[in-house]
């Protein structure tokens, strides 16, 4: 009887020809006593990417499967596909820009979750690289949120999210019963990783490894570090859209509805004044539930605040 995989790794992938091979190697690079399998769906690329995900695919045939597409479907729908064929009791992420470090990665927070069956997701330190694959952060200060509790929920809320999707193991069936990746198409979700970790982590228990496992490439392009201010904004407005729906779901759970408010504006608007988008900066601060006189100002006369902003900045 042939052997299932205990996990199955998520890549999906789109113009990433540069970057590919080395994500692909690092999976190979896998020591594990139980059998995994990665799955590529590349989104009709128009570079050299799917050209060699199939030489990886011919190569490795017992462990790499190939989606494909002769027509863009967007990363939501591509999640959506490799999750639908997947085999594995675990699902891992690895974009096909990152790259993982530790060849023990996986055997590690399976073990854990295998080991401790109230817990959801697991999550470890990574380190930040740029397009060429220098070192551009350590790993000490991205994740600090979460990594003395189990409880992660809360400390998600206000768009702090999970740094590093590549560094995340998480349970297929804990996702199948809380997360509704239609509804999340359907609302156009820019991010496959926020709303999962939150609706899993509102249910489960979570741990994180203080271990680099796991390289997060920053690209100027990406969608959640966009040199241009107006679309790395808009992915910050989304993903407090997502937790508008999230919230919809399974509520604030411990902190209050008042400081749930001062979170996400807080977070929106200092975020819009360092990019220089006055849009967003009103929006969240008429938004804003005043705590302070400083806060009233910006609530009550945003406009005079931004400007008064920038030009002392």
């Amino acid at each position: 009887m042939k052997q299932s995989p205990v996990v199955s790794i998520l890549m999906p992938t789109y113009n990433h020809e540069k970057y590919i091979a080395q994500a692909i190697e690092s999976a190979l690079m896998q020591k594990t006593d139980f059998k995994w399998e990665l799955l590529i769906h590349d989104d009709c690329s128009t570079d050299s990417t799917l050209s060699i995900a199939r030489l990886y695919s011919e190569k490795h045939p017992d462990k790499i499967k190939l989606l494909t597409e002769t027509k863009n479907q967007g990363l939501m729908k591509s999640y959506k596909k490799l999750i639908e064929a997947s085999k594995g009791k675990y699902l891992a992420v690895l974009e096909s820009d990152d790259y993982w470090l530790d060849e023990n990665k996986l055997q590690m927070q399976v073990d854990f979750l295998e080991n401790n069956p109230d817990f959801g997701i697991t999550a470890t330190d990574i380190i930040k690289v740029d397009k060429d694959g220098k070192e551009i952060s350590s790993s000490k200060t991205f994740n600090n949120h979460i990594i003395n509790t189990e409880r992660w929920y809360e400390e998600l809320l206000g768009t702090n999210g999970v740094h590093g999707a590549c560094s995340v193991v998480f349970k297929k069936s804990d996702y199948e019963k809380f997360c509704n990746i239609d509804d999340w198409i359907k609302l156009n979700f820019k991010t496959f990783d926020h709303p999962a970790w939150l609706s899993i982590s509102f249910n489960r228990k979570c741990k994180f490894f203080q271990k680099t496992t796991s390289a997060y490439r920053v690209l100027g392009s990406s969608i959640s570090n966009n040199e241009n201010s107006k679309k790395h904004i808009d992915f910050i407005t989304s993903c407090a859209e997502i937790e508008e729906y999230i919230i919809s779901k399974f509520g604030y759970g411990s902190i209050s509805p008042k400081e749930y408010n001062q979170k996400i504006c807080l977070c929106v608007m200092g975020k819009a004044l360092k990019r220089h988008q006055k849009e967003a900066f009103v929006k969240y601060a008429k938004k804003l539930i005043p705590m302070s006189f400083k806060q009233k100002i910006m609530h009550c006369l945003p406009s005079f605040y931004y400007w008064q902003f920038i030009f002392r900045h």
